[in-house]
Parts: structure tokens; C-alpha cells; sequence
């Protein structure tokens, strides 16, 4: 599918036919919803979901085109909530609401006192209606003007208010059940509809109204005043005197360099000496101490905290920091004394040294003070007054609290606070509670350091330290709101972003919230009185998530309340507006104690979110997901391996997020690493950092090299894997000396699979190397299964014609400049001593050597499976299956000088391996089916054409081929045209790898019972007479005997029996 420029998206939306409205997408008013294709909506907006394929757009006759709403089409989500009642709320809403019950009571006990004061209005004051309502004046019993005034401003003040009696019953009546007087229009979400946007809302306002009229007849008898001007002229002039002061006194203040208000004081305590001669000598060194050690904190001075500390040691003795620094509290709910707390100080400074060094002195990390105090100075007492008519420059932290209203924070809020984040790190591992709540007289204030937080890397610290983001510090009161709400409030839109990756959510009902704080107390009495455990907002509204209490529960981990909703039949798959349900986030969270009591309850591990997500693949885009949860996922029924549409495994996922701990689980769970996406890149492969992809191929047991060395030498070899990994190059070394063992099968199986599954093989010549037949099948091994193989010299090693079979002299690197002695005392333990800067140097050279290798083979493997991935489909096209190159024949120009391969379409990998065997000799060949014809006819018609034209026809006998037609038909062919026929017998068993490698140095015997057994047999013959001495004297004379007879067709074996009194070779 071809992507459409912008310029022809505007052409598609302007031109866009739009489809038959039904029912249920008609809109109110005049808006029009028209379906889109979603190429058209990408050039407004490049963030429309890949999974979209249409888009909803709403014209408007007032604005053509002006807002899109990129809402892609989503699947229906499982779970609905409760039908509500047509007329009236039940029971069920009422109970489960913090601010309706209370709203409805407030408006009950006002009413009835407006009630009360209209009659008692009335009855006392209301003689005359008609005279009232136009509001003429009556005669007063008082003849003073001024009591006059009063009385009569008094009584219709009051008049005024009880009267709104209408009013206060108007905005109460959202508090009762009455569905038409909610605040806002009970609309139901359609699935797949965003949430966000302007709400339709009724507006119901009564205003008392009085006439021009009316308030004209309302008179007064002012006493005159002759000083009414001057006395005001005399008032602003003061609020001109003050302001001027203020500005005046700021300007010397800094320009002594005092910028922050406790940084000057009017030394009010100073004149109260007599304190200090009563007071005892401990008391007064306990104030030195604070005193320094707030001082010298705030300056940074860690040398200087250091020499307090060790002084107050010496004279308040090792546990002093618990004695002058004890945990504050307030008293009577509104006091406190702050006692000037420096690790408070050094937390909102960022000073990790200075808070290392009181914290090993005894200070507790959980400790709360009063850091913004309450200061009693000249300045403060200034400034109480002159605050409310002169405006001050200051920041939020130099404003001092009001004695009636105290907070207690601990060093974690104040580092959150300042944006500390390293400050916040270092407390959070030495155990801060990130959800510790500050103490405060005032509830509002009542928050733990998440509510502070305005970074997105504090919040996501926090979050992964264990912070509760679902919490609600005054729930029914002013701060009825959750992070998430907090920071869409302050337009903080990152810190946003990074909440409702963690499920963050708005405050809902108090049943999400017990439901979320693991209070099952709560939860059991709220779901006696009839609330909905699916219920998804208070008072039937639904919520912007769509999430229900288990959802919440999920989400915090809280196992006891998600066991009571479970048992209250709350919906395991209910899904919120991103498609996910309570396993979703649970796994992504990683609570696998939830997980596995959702899975028990029948929560289904193959439900998909809008984003194609299975639970298993959210919890591989988890930072710490376990092993326990993916066994436990898998052990439900999920697949390990299951895959988003475009083919990326959880492996994958975990790799593109660089999730090393998360992948190292799903490796240990059974991940595929050889698993490949659309792309054909392995998990592996999607990734840039080393240091990810040496740990996951070691955990997998893949490895980049395999060492190749004598047990005598171990020294060098074990240097030189340490060097690789440190360079990120998963080894393989062998640690099992064979000479030991005798080299068991297991052993052998070993490093076979190590050379065949490695990505080169790196030899250490040495003197005893060639000597050793171990060594010379692993290079003969390596050889055979196609893996590169790059030489290191230590001892100036001669490369011998065994040797050069395998090697290439020019790809070796000498390591002898480095090495500037050989300890040979030790026969079977020989050592180096190295030139470190020059061994660096060599290892530099055989570095870049290794990694051109390693990423050549995995670019190699990457073409391979695009081959066999884009190949067209058919069954002559053998590029689908395997890596064939598909090559064009041109007949005239090969001439009659070419070998033609048939195979049946049995064995195109060997053949095609034959195949190029012999073009490396410079053999023409033409190879059948590896060419893409249009049908059958086509290709059989080409394929005698060119044996008709071949000097050589090379067909390949298996167990396989003999019942191919095809092969048939071009056999006999061949033999009607008088082609010289070579047939090659292929043995298609399966050798274990053990035997591959014992084998892969000597000589195979190929033998055909039916067919070619004495040819066969002449060249095992010749092998033989190489090892067995035959004597002149009879004494050693063998006698081989065979029979050229067929053996049964049961047997695939042959018969060699040796007579000593009957040779048939003769002597030697």
C-alpha cells in the first residue's frame, strides 16, 4: 500500500463521500460525522494509530475542517457497565459517592434555615404586601437617622439572603437521584470513543433580580462630614508611604546581599539573654550544634559537618542525633517547633556527601521537620502587615508559614521538592518511604513526595521504588484528587505521560479507592450497602479510563482486595479505554501474585488491548518483569513466543526497550532467540547496545567465538576470553582436558555444537597445537560446517600443510611482540608474561578482525531469510525455503560445456551446495527448479532442453528422490539422449555431533549394497592396505573375502570377514 502525500490527504478529506449515518452516530446540534480514510487524516496528525484504517472527522457550518478527531476505530472491549435507572439513581450510586451524600445534606440543612428565616421575615416584619414589594419606606419608631440606617440595611440584608432560599435549593439538587438534575448530560461512551473533549453540560442559575426602579427607591440619611476627603486623601497617602518603604527596605536588604528573607534577622532572641545563663551546659551545646550543623549544611561545607559531628560525639555522646533531632509531631493539630533538621537541608540541596555523613552518624531517613518554619523576626513581623498592600518578590520556599498552619515534611520531599535527582536516588535506596505523608495541620497538605514531583524521571523513580500514584490524600474533602490530576492541572504534561504508563488514574468512587489501598474493611462494608463492584465513576458517570475497582486493585497489587471483588463477581476481562484488563495491567506491572489469583478466577491470557497486546507481551514491556510471571502466565495457557502482527515477540519488545533483566526472564521462561519478525531481525538484532546483546547470547547459550586451544596453554586462552567479553563477545571455551576422559561422546557433542553454532572459531597456534588430534578435528569440524576460523600466533608456530587446508596465513594476528618470556617449568601449564600496552594493541587487530566476521554472518543470516521470506510462492521456486540463487539460463552462451543437477525437488539445499562446489571449479552448471517459470509445462519443456544440451547429467538418489516423477522422467530422458549420467547416492541420516566431529577428519566409505559395492569396496581396500602390514611369512596374512551377491533388502550393511589361511592379496 502506497503512503499518500499531504498534499493528497487534503484532496481525500475535501473530497471524501461520506458514508450512510445510522442511528447511533447521529450527534446532537449540527455536527456532522463523516469516515475518513486514515491517510487522509495523517497529514494533520502523524500519530493515528498503525492498526487505524478509518477516523472520524467532525465538520461543523461554522468552521470547515477545523478540529479532527483522531480517534482510531478500536475492537469493542469487553465488560459494561450497570443500565442506569431511567428516572432515579439507586441505592448503589448514593453509597458508593464522595461528595452527593454530602452535597444533598448541606442543601437540607440550609434550605430548612432559609425556610425559617423567610416566615420568621413574614410573619414579623410584613404587615403590608403591597408596601413591601415596592419597597417604599415605612415609618421608623426611632427618630436617631442613624439607627434608622441600620436597622433597616440589617433587615433587608437578611431579607436579601434568606430569600435566595430558590438558589440553594437549585444547586443541591445535583446531590439527590434525580437524573435530570446531574451537572453534566449522561452520555454513553461508545466504544472506541475518546473520552477527552468539551462535556455538554446543564447550566441551571437563578438570580435574584431586582428593578432600576427599586433600587432607586432605596434611600438613606447620610450624616454629613466635612473631614470625609482629607481622612481619605490621608489613607492612600499612607499605602503610598508603606509601598515606597517596602521597596526601599528590599533594595538595602539585597544590596547587602541578603536575597532571601532568613537570611537577615532582627536578632529578637538575642535580647532575651537571660534564657541562656539558666539554661544548662548540655542545653547550650545542643543548641551549637544545631546551630553549626544547620549552618555549615547549608553552606555545603561537608569538611565542616564532618568536625561538628565528631565534637558532638565527644560531648553528647555517639547517639546524639536521636537526642537533639527527635521525629517532630504537631500538637493540638496546629504547632510545631521546627528543630532546623540538616538532612532535611542537605536533601533539598542535593548534597549527597553531606547526607552519606549523617546518615552513618545516626540521623534516620524518615524523620520529619518543619522546613519552611515559622520565624519570629522584625522582618516577618514587617512583612505580616505590609503583605496585604505591597506586593513581595519572593519564591515559594522563603514564604513562612502561619503558626496555625504547620507542615512536616522528610528529606524526600524536600529533594523531590528542589528536583534532586540524585539526592532522590541515593534516599531511595538507603530505604525512604516514597509513600510517606507529610504532617500537616492543614488536610490539603497531607501528600507524599509523588505530589510534589514535578520531573518525569522523580516520578518515575518513585514509581518503581513502590509510590502508591492511585492514592487520594483527601478523599471527600479539598484534595480529592490523584497525581494524575495534579499534573494535568498544572499543564505538567511529561509527568502525565509517565503516570498513565503505570496505570495512573482520576479519582473515581470510594470503592476504587479501598479497592486500591487494600482495605478490605472498607470494601466488605461498601459492598453490603449495594456498590457496584463494576461500577466505573461516581453517581453512574463513567470514568475517563473506564476502569473498574479491580482494575485499581491490579494495578497497586493489592491481593485481598482484588480476592473480595473476585468473590463479589467483579468482571476479570472487564476492559478500560485501552483495551486492557485487570491481567493487562497487573502484568505489566508486574504483581504476579494478582496475576496468578485473575488467571485462577478465568481471566483470559489471549485477551488483546487496542495496541494487539496480550498480557504476556505488556509484561515484557515491563523494566523488572520476573520469571515467576511469565511461568505463570504460560503455565494459564499463554504462548512465550506470541507475537504482534508485525511479528515482534515479547523478546523483541524487551530488546527494542532495552530491558535486560525483563528479556533475561523471557529467555529463562522459553523465549525463542532465534525468533525473527517481519523484518527478519532477531531479538538480538534490535538492538544497538553490546552490553545487552553479550549478556542475552550468554544467557542462551549463543556464542560469538569458539576457542580453540591446547590445555596446556589455559593461561593465554582464559586471558584472551576475558578480553573479548570485556568487549562485549560472547566465548565459548572449553575447561575438560579430553586426555582425562578419553574424549566421551558428551564432551565431543560439546564442542561440536559450540563450533557449529559459533560465529568464527579462534585458534592459539602454539608448538604442541598440531600435534594435538583434537585440535585439528575442531578446525577440521569448522571447515565442514562453513564457520570462518582466524589463527593466533604466541610462539612463531610454523603453518604446516595440515594447517593450510584449514587457515589462511594472512588472516592470522601474532601476538609474539607482547609476549616477552614463556614459562615452560610446568609442562601441562605453560605461561606468558605480557607488555600489557602491547597486547592491547594485538588484541585491537584481532578485535576488529571478530566483529567484521560476527556482523558479516549476521547480516548474511538477515539475507537468508529475506530470501526465503520474498521468494514467490510455487513449488518450483526453492529461494522460498531455502537460500537457492535463482539464475536465468542462457543455453547459447553456456554451449554444450555444462553439468546438469537434477534432484526431484527432494534436496535443493544439497544441491544447490554441489552446485556451487563446482562452479568454484570452474564447471558450468545449471541447477533445475532454480528458476521461476509461469506453470509446469514451462519448466519441464526448459529443463530438456538443457539436458538435451549438457555434457553431464548429475542426478542425486535418496530414500526421497526415487519416488519423484519428476526425477524419473529426466533420468530417462538423459538416458535416451546419450548423456553421461553420474548418479550421487545421498545418505539423508541424521549423524549426532559427536560422530560428526570424530568423523570429520577421516575418510568416508559410501557404500551401496545393490549397486557399486566392489567400486565401493577397492577404495576401502586401498585405505586399509595404508594401515595393515601384510607379511611374506603368513604369520600376519589376511584374507579378504566378499561376495558380489545382493544382501537382503532388510540389511543396508555389509559383510567383511578376514580368513588368515586364505589371502587373497598376497604378500607385501
Amino acid at each position: 500500500m502506497t503512503r499518500a502525500s499531504p498534499q493528497d490527504a487534503r484532496y481525500e478529506v475535501m473530497n471524501a463521500t461520506p458514508p450512510p449515518l445510522t442511528r447511533d452516530d447521529r450527534l446532537s446540534g449540527c455536527d456532522v460525522h463523516v469516515a475518513l480514510p486514515a491517510t487522509a487524516l495523517a497529514a494533520c496528525n502523524d500519530s493515528i494509530s498503525r492498526r487505524s484504517s478509518f477516523a472520524v472527522a467532525t465538520l461543523t457550518p461554522r468552521s470547515q475542517l477545523k478540529a479532527f478527531i483522531l480517534q482510531p476505530r478500536q475492537k469493542r472491549h469487553q465488560g459494561e457497565p450497570r443500565p442506569l435507572p431511567a428516572r432515579c439513581l439507586d441505592k448503589t450510586h448514593a453509597s458508593n459517592s464522595y461528595f452527593a451524600n454530602r452535597l444533598y445534606v448541606a442543601m437540607c440543612c440550609v434550605a430548612l434555615l432559609d425556610l425559617g428565616g423567610v416566615l420568621l421575615f413574614w410573619s414579623l416584619f410584613i404587615t403590608d404586601i403591597n408596601v413591601s414589594i415596592e419597597l417604599q419606606d415605612a415609618a421608623c419608631p426611632s427618630r436617631d437617622p442613624m439607627i434608622c440606617v441600620i436597622c433597616r440595611s440589617n433587615i433587608m440584608s437578611a431579607a436579601l439572603i434568606f430569600h435566595l432560599l430558590p438558589f440553594v435549593v437549585l444547586i443541591g439538587l445535583p446531590g439527590t437521584r434525580i437524573r435530570t438534575c446531574a451537572p453534566f448530560k449522561y452520555q454513553e461512551q461508545r466504544q472506541g470513543e475518546s473520552k477527552r473533549g468539551k462535556l455538554e453540560y446543564r447550566a441551571h442559575v437563578v438570580f435574584p433580580v431586582l428593578r432600576h426602579r427599586e433600587l432607586r427607591r432605596l434611600h438613606h440619611h447620610h450624616p454629613r462630614g466635612i473631614l470625609w476627603r482629607p481622612q481619605s486623601m490621608a489613607f492612600f497617602g499612607m499605602i503610598i508611604e508603606l509601598t515606597y518603604f517596602a521597596r526601599f527596605r528590599e533594595h538595602v536588604k539585597m544590596q547587602l546581599g541578603a536575597f532571601k528573607e532568613q537570611e537577615q534577622t532582627g536578632k529578637v532572641r538575642s535580647h532575651f539573654s537571660l534564657q541562656r545563663l539558666w539554661s544548662s551546659e548540655r542545653s547550650r551545646i545542643i543548641n551549637d550544634v544545631r546551630k553549626q550543623l544547620y549552618d555549615e549544611t547549608a553552606l555545603g561545607n561537608v569538611q565542616a559537618i564532618e568536625n561538628v559531628i565528631k565534637y558532638a560525639k565527644i560531648r553528647l555522646g555517639d547517639d546524639f542525633a536521636d537526642d537533639i533531632y527527635p521525629n517532630q509531631s504537631i500538637n493540638c493539630g496546629f504547632f510545631c517547633r521546627s528543630v532546623k533538621h540538616p538532612l532535611h537541608l542537605a536533601a533539598q540541596h542535593g548534597n549527597i556527601h553531606a547526607m552519606d555523613l549523617l546518615i552513618r552518624s545516626g540521623f534516620r531517613v524518615n524523620t520529619y521537620d518543619n522546613l519552611p518554619r515559622a520565624r519570629f523576626t522584625t522582618g516577618d513581623l514587617f512583612w505580616y502587615f505590609a503583605q496585604y498592600v505591597v506586593s513581595k518578590p519572593a519564591t515559594v520556599l522563603d514564604k513562612s508559614t502561619s503558626i496555625f498552619r504547620t507542615t512536616l515534611v522528610t528529606p524526600l520531599h524536600c529533594a523531590v521538592k528542589t528536583r534532586q535527582i540524585n539526592a532522590v536516588r541515593w534516599l531511595l535506596d538507603r530505604g525512604a518511604d516514597p509513600n510517606a505523608k507529610a504532617k500537616s495541620s492543614y488536610r490539603g497538605e497531607r501528600v507524599p513526595p509523588l505530589f510534589v514531583a514535578d520531573s518525569s524521571e522523580i516520578v518515575m523513580m518513585l514509581l518503581e521504588a513502590g509510590a502508591n500514584h492511585l492514592e487520594i490524600p483527601d478523599p471527600g474533602r479539598t484534595n480529592t484528587l490523584t497525581v494524575l490530576q495534579l499534573a494535568y492541572l498544572r499543564g505538567n504534561i511529561p509527568v502525565a505521560r509517565e503516570i498513565e504508563k503505570w496505570g495512573g488514574d482520576v479519582a473515581l468512587t470510594p470503592l476504587h479507592e479501598v479497592a486500591g489501598a487494600n482495605d478490605v474493611t472498607a470494601m466488605r462494608k461498601l459492598l453490603r450497602k449495594g456498590a457496584d463492584p463494576n461500577c466505573l465513576g461516581e453517581h453512574g458517570y463513567c470514568g475517563l479510563y473506564r476502569r473498574t475497582p479491580l482494575h485499581w486493585a491490579a494495578i497497586n497489587g493489592a491481593v485481598d482486595t482484588v480476592d473480595v471483588l473476585l468473590e463479589a463477581c467483579a468482571d476479570p476481562n472487564f476492559q478500560d479505554s485501552q483495551g486492557r484488563s485487570p491481567l493487562h495491567w497487573a502484568a505489566r506491572l508486574n504483581r504476579v501474585d494478582v496475576v496468578k489469583m485473575l488467571l485462577e478466577k478465568g481471566a483470559d491470557p489471549h485477551l488483546r488491548d487496542d495496541a494487539d497486546m496480550t498480557p504476556l507481551l505488556c509484561a515484557a514491556t515491563a523494566k523488572t518483569a520476573s520469571e515467576s510471571l511469565f511461568d505463570c502466565l504460560v503455565q494459564y495457557g499463554a504462548n512465550i513466543n506470541e507475537h504482534l502482527p508485525n511479528g515482534d515477540t515479547g523478546l523483541h519488545l524487551a530488546m527494542k526497550d532495552e530491558l535486560q533483566s525483563t528479556a533475561l526472564a523471557l529467555l529463562a521462561a522459553g523465549g525463542d532467540i532465534m525468533r525473527t519478525n517481519h523484518d527478519d531481525y532477531r531479538p538480538v538484532d534490535c538492538t544497538t547496545s553490546t552490553t545487552l546483546q553479550f549478556e542475552i547470547k550468554r544467557a542462551a547459550g549463543n556464542r560469538d567465538v569458539m576457542i580453540s586451544y591446547t590445555h596446556s596453554h589455559s593461561e593465554f586462552a582464559l586471558k584472551l576470553r576475558e578480553s573479548l567479553e570485556q568487549a562485549n563477545i560472547t566465548t565459548w571455551l572449553d575447561l575438560m582436558d579430553p586426555s582425562g576422559i578419553g574424549g566421551g561422546s558428551v564432551w565431543r557433542e560439546e564442542i561440536a555444537r559450540g563450533i557449529k553454532n559459533a560465529a568464527m572459531v579462534v585458534c592459539i597456534l602454539t608448538e604442541d597445537y598440531t600435534r594435538s588430534e583434537w585440535c585439528l578435528k575442531e578446525l577440521a569440524y569448522a571447515k565442514e560446517t562453513g564457520t570462518p576460523i582466524m589463527a593466533i600466533s604466541t610462539e612463531h608456530v610454523a603453518v604446516t600443510e595440515d594447517l593450510q587446508v584449514y587457515l589462511y596465513t594472512r588472516q592470522m594476528v601474532p601476538f609474539e611482540p607482547a609476549i616477552t618470556s614463556v614459562s615452560n617449568s610446568d609442562p601441562r601449564n605453560i605461561t606468558y608474561t605480557y607488555i600489557e600496552d602491547q597486547y592491547a594493541s594485538q588484541f585491537r587487530l584481532l578485535l576488529d578482525g571478530v566483529r567484521d566476521e560476527i556482523e558479516k554472518q549476521r547480516k548474511q543470516n538477515v539475507a537468508k531469510r529475506g530470501q526465503r521470506r520474498r521468494g514467490p510462492l510455487g513449488r518450483t521456486q526453492l529461494s522460498m525455503a531455502y537460500n537457492v540463487t535463482s539464475v536465468e539460463w542462457d543455453l547459447a552462451s553456456l554451449g554444450g560445456n555444462f553439468v546438469f543437477i537434477s534432484h526431484g525437488e527432494k534436496h535443493p539445499s544439497f544441491a544447490q551446495r554441489v552446485c556451487d562446489r563446482l562452479t568454484e571449479n570452474g564447471i558450468d552448471c545449471v541447477l533445475d527448479g532454480a528458476q521461476s517459470y509461469d506453470n509446469m509445462a514451462d519448466r519441464i519443456y526448459a529443463a530438456k532442453e538443457a539436458i538435451a544440451k549438457c555434457s553431464t547429467f548429475v542426478v542425486v538418489i535418496s530414500s526421497k528422490t526415487v519416488s519423484s516423477e519428476t526425477l524419473k522422467d529426466q533420468l530417462a530422458f538423459a538416458e535416451d539422449k546419450g548423456r553421461p549420467i553420474l548418479p550421487i547416492m545421498l545418505n539423508d541420516m541424521e549423524i549426532g555431533l559427536d560422530k560428526r566431529y570424530t568423523l570429520s577428519r577421516g575418510e568416508l566409505f559410501h557404500f551401496t549394497p545393490e549397486l557399486g559395492f566392489n567400486a565401493s569396496f577397492t577404495n576401502l581396500l586401498v585405505s586399509v592396505q595404508q594401515h595393515v602390514t601384510v607379511a611374506n611369512n603368513g604369520r600376519t596374512s589376511f584374507a579378504f573375502r566378499y561376495s558380489d551377491q545382493p544382501l537382503p533388502k532388510t540389511s543396508s550393511s555389509f559383510s567383511l570377514s578376514i580368513d588368515p589361511e586364505h589371502s587373497i592379496l598376497g604378500t607385501a
